[in-house]
């Protein structure tokens, strides 16, 4: 679950870094920055499967607990 996170942190390490390096490498720091709001999308479709999952199963048990088999 802290994968995304993590890669996250490091891209934005590297990217800050590339920024404090200069003009040249503000240029080259579009890269990693594209990347970074490829995975943020990534992330924002994992936390909505994982809320959608979330919900049902507690439909499910709710159901359970209030109808008996």
């Amino acid at each position: 679950m802290m994968a995304g996170h993590t890669l996250l942190k490091v891209i934005v390490g590297f990217s800050w870094s590339m920024i404090l390096m200069g003009d040249l490498f503000l240029i080259a720091n579009l890269f990693p920055m594209a990347i970074l709001f490829v995975l943020t999308f990534l992330e924002l479709g994992v936390a909505m499967i994982q809320s959608y999952i979330f919900t049902i199963l507690t439909c499910i048990y709710l159901k359970d607990i209030f109808v008996a088999h």
